[in-house]
């Protein structure tokens, strides 16, 4: 079976992931978020992250999600909010319908290591 990374490709994971983050970092709801943080960095290991997630090769050697996550004030409306700049920027790539679903679907599985307030941040 061929893997949702292999079905994307590299390259173009990348460049999907980079224009999600030229996002993020504007956006007027969730760019205080990023305040403090290197862009080019997070970006890097976004790519690095969601390429593992999606089935490519290698590990993400990061800091855990929640470890990650922790000291920030993500708040469901930022969790929803970033999924929505996501699905904008998958649209914008004109990403397959079914790999766009599958790829938020496993992106909100995360929402509990990410969002205060769920059981795994109390």
């Amino acid at each position: 079976m061929t893997s949702l990374y292999d079905r994307l490709g590299g390259d173009f994971l990348a460049a999907i992931i980079t224009e999600f983050y030229d996002r993020a970092f504007k956006d007027p709801l969730i760019a205080h978020l990023f305040w403090g943080f290197d862009q080019k960095h997070l970006t890097e290991m976004q790519i690095q992250f969601a390429s593992s997630m999606l089935g490519g090769p290698g590990p993400y050697r990061g800091k855990s999600l929640g470890q990650a996550h922790r000291q920030l004030k993500i708040n469901q409306a930022h969790f929803g909010r970033r999924q929505v700049l996501m699905a904008e920027v998958l649209d914008e790539f004109q990403v397959d319908p079914d790999i766009k679903k599958q790829w938020l679907e496993r992106e909100d599985r995360l929402k509990p290591l990410i969002v205060k307030g769920t059981p795994c941040n109390q």
